[in-house]
């Protein structure tokens, strides 16, 4: 209902008109508003968002980049979470603690809800900074609906009501490149360059969010070279510049968490954490920007297509690519399966596994128990891009297709390398950046369609109700069979895009037929609604865990002592309990050491000792004399949740009849 009322609002809207445009933007905006403070529970989704709650909170209660320490208990070590460091008896964060300092102003108005609202401001600004980047490539009616088409049928409002900084980061990135678009028009050449720097300085600032804003920086500096000013190579200068104190302040902040003076690391230890293992991309990399840089070339390829002509370039090209890819045909190839796993068929990835990510006894890849979508199958309508592609190829509307198409190749490229499938999420998060063009790119080739195939309201509305139904019966059938409960929430969104794919391809070849373009324009609408149901369901399914994690994380710090260790892998249910003072440390089998010497420190200080569920007790059992650990569990939160294995807390013997619930 809400996306057909939606629709019939803009079907009667006529969004060049910035009267409605603006009645649009005040009403949307103050309804995310209001959604986000007062309607969503005030709990992360999943370990990484409580993580940055717990940043938050200790730079607004304590003004500290650690997040913990040792409880205050004398010879207990650092206690450390998921994707945190101890170093000298304090716990830090992996992540950058520029969300930290920006977000403990809110967190001090308005607690956890005003990491929601954060979230909820930049999300709104992105909707707004994807209208305002596409009017200057396209008409007001296209940038609207490019604006809609981002705010209702992509995956934004999963994040824009969340603790996770994606919504936020992205305003960041959008604010950059809009600058950069802005500085590109009039010829004020001191507020030209006034713009890149400002450019600059919001990417350096968006680093301190989340270390993929620097994907802006190519972006922003291969568009301009490439296809916006490729014979100014100040402004791109200007760009770098604007960057440094961003990165300055990003190395400081390292420097003080992790004693490693570098912008980009995640911690002190190498591997998977250090930066050395991209050392070698980021030199050749580097290298090709500085060629590009040096080069104008635009001006190269037209001198060439004149002396050797457009056939002779064409087969260059196509050796030139051949050479490459033998040279470096296991990367080359690399990426292409990894963005075939990410865009396509996330169930074919086999890269990069974790806790939570496994195969079911019918071979579904699963994420949590759920089956997480690859990007086309979060955006069914994504083969509406290839008309503006086509047309760029055709030489139409260079400059803007180009921006769009570079915005969306940078992250699918970057996280290809390593299929990185984002973790916990309904769908492929790391791709937020990309969203914002691909809603521009497809409201241009909606235009496209329309204006040779537009139908009756009444119709459009009419397969918007097709759509509903036809998801609707997909979750049904996911819901009520195991063997099909990856293939009907994933492989309809496969059939809607090819089709679509297949028409938008007959459309561009025979554009003067009526029939082809009312197909095409009917199949558009499907898809964009199919896609819009996906994602408004995958946010009500966000909201609905995240409210039963809420419930469950009061009722256990009702009962958890304040001064209390509780030994866990689960930190997300017992946030509460940590704002009431009890300390919370992740016992694993790589901790041992430091979670036993925990437990004894607390004891030895009076404290009370929790085993959270069945898991750790057993973990922890093993490693202490028979019998140290009481053999029946308190359970927090009865009668509300009888027998939820994640309510069971066993305590030390020496201590139960002092610490029993």
């Amino acid at each position: 209902m809400l996306v057909m009322g939606i629709s019939s609002t803009i079907a009667r809207a006529d969004l060049s008109a910035p009267a409605n445009w603006r009645a649009i933007t005040v009403f949307g905006g103050l309804a995310l508003m209001l959604a986000g403070v007062f309607l969503m529970a005030p709990a992360p989704f999943i370990i990484d968002g409580g993580i940055y709650l717990d940043m938050a909170r200790a730079m607004a209660n304590d003004g500290s980049l650690a997040i913990a320490g040792n409880g205050g208990v004398e010879g207990a070590p650092a206690l450390t979470k998921y994707l945190t460091h101890g170093i000298d008896g304090r716990v830090y964060p992996q992540y950058p603690s520029g969300y930290a300092l920006l977000a403990a102003p809110f967190y001090k108005l308005m607690g956890v809800r005003g990491l929601i609202l954060i979230n909820a401001i930049a999300a709104l600004a992105s909707i707004w900074l994807t209208w305002r980047i596409a009017v200057h490539f396209y008409t007001a009616k296209i940038a609207g609906y490019a604006a809609l088409i981002f705010a209702l049928a992509t995956f934004l409002l999963s994040y824009a009501f969340s603790i996770w900084p994606h919504a936020l980061s992205l305003g960041f990135l959008l604010g950059s490149i809009y600058c950069a678009v802005t500085a590109t028009k009039g010829k004020n050449r001191p507020r030209q360059l006034a713009l890149m720097f400002a450019c600059g300085l919001l990417i350096g600032a968006g680093i301190n969010i989340r270390v993929d804003v620097i994907l802006a920086f190519p972006i922003v500096f291969l568009w301009l070279r490439l296809f916006a000013r490729p014979d100014d190579r100040i402004t791109p200068g200007l760009l770098l510049v604007g960057m440094i104190p961003g990165l300055m302040l990003a190395s400081w902040l390292n420097l003080t968490k992790f004693g490693v003076f570098s912008p980009f690391s995640y911690g002190p230890s190498v591997g998977a954490d250090s930066i050395e293992r991209y050392i070698p991309i980021m030199i050749a990399g580097v290298a090709f920007l500085v060629g590009v840089w040096l080069l104008n070339a635009p001006q190269i390829a037209r001198i060439a297509m004149n002396r050797l002509g457009v056939k002779a370039c064409v087969g260059v090209i196509v050796f030139a690519a051949l050479v490459a890819v033998l040279v470096a045909g296991d990367f080359f190839w690399k990426i292409l399966y990894g963005a075939y796993v990410l865009v396509i068929n996330l169930q074919a990835h086999d890269a990069y596994f974790q806790e939570g990510v496994e195969r079911n006894s019918y071979g579904q890849l699963l994420f949590w128990g759920y089956a997480k979508k690859a990007l086309v199958q979060s955006l069914a309508f994504l083969p509406l891009v290839i008309i503006p592609a086509f047309q760029f190829i055709r030489g139409k509307n260079i400059a803007g297709t180009g921006l769009c198409l570079l915005a969306v190749a940078a992250p699918v490229v970057f996280y290809s390398m390593s299929q990185w499938h984002g973790g916990g999420s309904y769908n492929m998060r790391y791709f937020m950046p990309a969203l914002p063009f691909i809603a521009i790119l497809s409201a241009a080739g909606l235009h496209a369609i329309a204006a040779k195939g537009a139908l009756p309201r009444q119709t459009t509305l009419v397969i918007i109700v097709s759509a509903a139904i036809a998801y609707f019966l997909m979750q049904t059938i996911s819901q009520g069979s195991p063997a099909l409960y990856a293939p009907a929430a994933l492989y309809p969104q496969w059939m809607i895009a090819g089709v679509l794919a297949g028409l938008v391809i007959v459309f561009l070849y025979r554009s003067g037929s009526g029939r082809i373009s009312r197909l095409a324009y009917c199949t558009s609408i499907f898809a964009l609604s199919y896609s819009a149901f996906v994602n408004f369901s995958d946010f009500a399914d966000d909201a609905k865990a995240r409210a039963i994690q809420h419930a469950i994380a009061a009722a256990i710090a009702h009962d958890i002592a304040d001064d209390a260790l509780v030994l866990s892998r689960l930190p997300i249910l017992l946030i509460e309990a940590e704002m009431n003072g009890a300390a919370v440390m992740i016992a694993t089998d790589d901790n041992i050491a430091q979670s036993l010497a925990a437990a004894q420190a607390f004891e030895r200080a009076g404290r009370c000792v929790y085993f959270h569920n069945s898991m750790i007790a057993r973990l922890m059992a093993a490693h202490l004399p028979e019998g140290a650990i009481a053999p029946q569990p308190s359970w927090a939160g009865n009668p509300a949740y009888p027998g939820d294995p994640r309510l069971a807390f066993f305590t030390l013997t020496s201590g139960q009849s002092r610490c029993a619930f």
